[in-house]
């Protein structure tokens, strides 16, 4: 039996009345539906315009130069307002649907304005056949319909702040290569610094080389007697003069992108924080300092995009996207979220695992030597991070473990773990385990748990995880 409620269709028991499954109709939400498919040298437009009952299209392919861009909106208001029935007026309020495709989408956005929705283009495929034609029409299908959800746009001044971090990163990088080069060049005539440090970085290190590949080198202890070719002398005083630039390059950067922070307010669940105020937050959290708060606020923007802190793991890459067949887990696949974000939140929490010397870092390496998986250890203390940041930037509080803990922490019946056993035998074989490490109540069991301080206990092995994580989801049972 099927009713109708709205616009989502509820599938009932014809018996009892009983609601066993839910949908949405899809509709025609819109008079007409404008979908772009995005290239480096051409703009595939397709336009689907109501006419009475019926629906046409309208195609037309436009170079990518800013004058054809325009002419391309020219275009699409012209056949929206000549073929709709009942009359489309457009003014400055034409909506349309793009894919986000590099950054080939964004003079588009620049010149079209309006009211876009930009598409993930994993989402945007027209199944197994696809042309670019197609393409431009499942996105004006899209348009006209709203069935897929749309990216995030961010504004002008966060683009500006994402390019100054992208260009501090590549200066980052290439001078880190000239480092190693110099070092492997070295390394060719027998000058090698061992434990004393980088050849770059370390201040006693390049004074020594810097002597070396002068005009009048000086004697130093454990160093190769036979000395630089003065042939290739040039070539050292060159890529320090390169490591040198690029360094006060990111220096630079530096310094730019966090007065550009400290300048901009940042959005929390309810209100605005002052950049200087939403860096000392999140750099409260352990293992977290200010380049990758900076990261984490020119990436997320504002936590009010996210539905919930499941959703933002997804997008840090933290989120394993299952694939399951006849019940049985067969791999776990890491999404495809920002790959900046989830290495910065894996270094942090590499550190963190690997001093343990604080909760974050105990749970992780708790899970890493139970697991024998060091990256497992390290993937669950960056999604913690991830979450502990999502919270904090969306309540504007300072990290604390309490704070921490109240918030995911679930609500239980607080009862003795021989009563649990009464209400689920399934529990009774590991009543004694749990007593010989100190466990009396459910509330200390799943106080515990969320400490990861069961790891230390032997004998709980996944069964016990598996009842565990059953019994905290599914409270009315045990109640009752």
């Amino acid at each position: 039996m099927v009713k109708k409620n709205h616009s989502e269709f509820l599938v009932c028991d014809s018996e009892t009345g009983e609601v066993l499954e839910t949908g949405t109709e899809i509709q025609y939400t819109k008079d007409y539906g404008v979908g772009i498919d995005c290239h480096s040298k051409f703009l595939q437009i397709s336009v689907l315009v109501k006419n009475g009952p019926s629906v046409f299209e309208y195609r037309s392919q436009f170079d990518t130069d800013w004058q054809s861009v325009v002419n391309a909106r020219k275009w699409v208001v012209s056949v929206v307002e000549t073929n709709s029935s009942p009359s489309v007026h457009i003014a400055d309020n034409l909506h349309y649907c793009i894919e986000s495709t590099s950054v080939y989408h964004v003079v588009v956005l620049k010149a079209w304005k309006g009211i876009p929705s930009v598409i993930n283009p994993s989402i945007a495929g027209a199944s197994k056949k696809k042309t670019d034609v197609l393409d431009a029409k499942m996105l004006a299908v899209q348009d006209l319909t709203g069935i897929w959800p749309s990216s995030f746009i961010p504004s002008a001044e966060v683009d500006q702040l994402r390019l100054l971090l992208a260009e501090r990163n590549n200066f980052n990088v290439l001078s880190t290569r000239i480092s190693n080069r110099i070092n492997n060049s070295l390394l060719k005539f027998g000058y090698t610094v061992g434990r004393d440090g980088s050849v770059t970085k370390s201040v006693k290190v390049r004074e020594m080389i810097e002597d070396q590949i002068s005009d009048n080198p000086s004697d130093h202890y454990n160093v190769c007697p036979e000395g630089i070719p003065e042939n290739v002398k040039c070539v050292f005083i060159e890529e320090y003069r390169q490591y040198d630039k690029y360094r006060e390059l990111v220096h630079d950067y530096d310094k730019r992108i966090r007065s550009m922070v400290c300048s901009m307010n940042w959005e929390t669940a309810d209100s605005e924080i002052p950049g200087r105020q939403m860096l000392k937050i999140l750099c409260s959290a352990p293992g977290i300092g200010e380049q990758t708060a900076i990261l984490w606020l020119a990436k997320i923007v504002t936590p009010r995009r996210f539905r919930n802190e499941k959703a933002l793991a997804a997008y840090c890459s933290l989120d394993p996207s299952l694939k399951v067949s006849a019940g049985k887990v067969t791999s776990t696949v890491k999404r495809g979220g920002c790959k900046e974000l989830h290495s910065a939140l894996c270094v942090a929490a590499s550190n963190l695992v690997r001093r343990h010397n604080e909760p974050f870092g105990r749970w992780g390496y708790n899970i890493a030597v139970n697991s024998g998986r060091w990256k497992k250890g390290i993937s669950a203390v960056a999604r913690k991070l991830a979450v502990a940041l999502y919270f904090m930037s969306l309540r504007g509080e300072e990290f604390s473990y309490e704070k921490y803990r109240m918030m995911t922490e679930p609500d239980v019946i607080d009862i003795s773990i021989e009563e649990l056993a009464n209400k689920d035998p399934a529990f009774r074989r590991y009543v004694r385990i749990l007593i010989s490490g100190n466990i009396h109540t459910t509330k200390q069991m799943v106080h515990s748990y969320y400490l990861c301080d069961l790891t230390n206990i032997k004998g709980l092995g996944k069964k016990f995880y598996g009842l565990l994580k059953e019994f905290i989801g599914n409270q009315e049972k045990y109640r009752s």
